[in-house]
């Protein structure tokens, strides 16, 4: 056995390089999982990978591509087809629009092409058409978009009239070969020369014992000039990782993360990383949502009501158009905070019929509510010659109105601020008259 490592994931190696050919090796891995990577890889490099082409193009003074321009040797379709070959990169996710203008004797290339700040060219080489005379002249409009593969001109329809569609080919890699062989432990051992070995971005170091009975991958990467290779090799397995990964959380919640606490309802996790772009929500919910850090409708299945119009702009109308959009979906999981059909169906038994029903009314007088008067009066001693303007008004439920000594002698508009109050007759009270007579009485010596 090596003194070095040995790992059970296999090492990659970069065995060949240039500006856009790449030969890497993988392995050692066991028999017949280097074709399922070969092929699986192979697969998405060509067809999977995210580039940039021009769709379409405008020629001045002319109107379809079976036309001739005056002093221009190459006709319309021929500049069509040297168009295609143009190789760019574009980092803005709409259209954009380039201009060339040539006048003069001599060659059009890519290179006389107005490129904005957003937009790269590979190849300024590539002639275009060649302007033959001192007064020939030649003016273009192209549109750059982003997409992945290949997408004909004919599936663009009810383009204006004078604007030319072009095959589309995005994909950045024009070849992909592999080969499957027994592994060798020499070439897998290999260590770039810009690492050092025994550092954390290392090659293990391989024996032939550690090889034996293994195989490995060697995988051939083309490309256009406007993606590395490596950097081609590592989107392919990144995609292929996000596809392998949704399968491999197939019928399996999603464990606890962030803000979930024991007990919780789990969010599966398709449902946790669905962008929340998903929902077709209105630019200003969106906007609002966005603001605030929430991308996906995990997170927002983890807010409760008084959390989100606590957002900032996010109202009443915002809450219900995201729980509106939810709710059609089928995307609101039973028990989540957003789950409000359970929440309601809990709180129609509550109340105070509920509390009634057990025969306990805690903190309330007991009587007749045959007999319940409107208001009356809490007693708690005798009164002083048949003084009551001190006692407490209470309601039925005992609770406190003031007194009706406070209230005398306050007016609101020339009216008294108190209202006469029938009083029940008790052990102790006077007659009702004189009880009447005394606030009154009190009432026009203060006014």
């Amino acid at each position: 056995m090596s003194n070095g490592r040995t790992s059970s994931l296999p090492n990659v190696v970069a065995v060949a390089t240039a500006p856009n050919y790449g030969r890497f090796a993988i392995g050692p891995v066991e028999v017949g999982i280097g074709v399922t990577l070969g092929n699986a890889l192979r697969r998405i490099l060509l067809s999977s990978l995210p580039g940039s082409a021009i769709t379409s193009v405008r020629i001045q003074n002319v109107y379809h591509e079976f036309s001739c321009i005056p002093s221009v040797r190459e006709d319309v379709t021929e500049i069509v087809l040297n168009i295609k070959n143009i190789r760019l990169r574009s980092y803005s996710e709409r259209a954009v629009r380039l201009n060339l203008a040539k006048h003069g004797d001599g060659e059009v290339r890519a290179g006389d092409i107005e490129l904005p700040a957003n937009v790269e060219l590979v190849n300024p080489e590539l002639v275009l058409a060649t302007l033959d005379g001192p007064d020939a002249h030649l003016e273009l409009e192209l549109t750059v978009e982003r997409g992945r593969g290949y997408v004909s001109f004919e599936s663009r329809e009810g383009m204006p009239i004078g604007t030319i569609p072009v095959d589309a080919i995005f994909s950045p890699i024009p070849k992909v070969n592999y080969l499957v062989e027994p592994a060798n432990a020499e070439m897998l051992s290999v260590v770039p020369d810009e690492q050092e070995e025994g550092s954390e971005n290392g090659v293990v170091t391989l024996s032939p014992e550690d090889v034996e009975g293994r195989e490995q991958l060697l995988i051939e990467i083309w490309t256009d000039g406007t993606i590395d290779p490596g950097e081609a090799l590592s989107l392919s397995a990144q995609y292929l990782f996000q596809h392998s990964q949704l399968i491999s959380g197939f019928n399996k919640q999603a464990a606890p993360t962030g803000r979930d606490l024991p007990g919780a309802v789990s969010i599966p996790a398709h449902l946790f990383e669905m962008p929340i772009e998903d929902l077709s929500l209105s630019m200003r919910t969106y906007n609002c949502l966005k603001r605030s850090g929430i991308t996906k409708v995990g997170q927002v299945l983890r807010m409760d009501k008084k959390e989100l119009l606590g957002l900032r702009n996010f109202g009443d109308k915002s809450f219900d158009e995201l729980h509106q959009s939810l709710l059609t979906r089928d995307l609101i999981p039973p028990g989540t905070p957003l789950d409000l059909s359970s929440r309601e169906e809990g709180e129609e038994g509550e109340g105070i019929e509920g509390e009634l029903e057990t025969g306990e009314y805690v903190g309330y007088a007991e009587y007749d509510q045959a007999d319940e008067p409107d208001a009356y009066i809490e007693q708690t001693g005798e009164t002083v010659d048949g003084d009551v303007s001190s006692a407490q008004i209470v309601d039925a439920a005992g609770v406190s109105e003031g007194s009706m000594e406070a209230a005398a002698g306050i007016f609101i508009d020339d009216e008294p601020a108190s209202e006469d109050v029938d009083i029940l007759p008790g052990d102790n009270e006077t007659d009702l008259g004189e009880a009447e007579a005394a606030p009154k009485a009190r009432s026009r010596k203060k006014s």
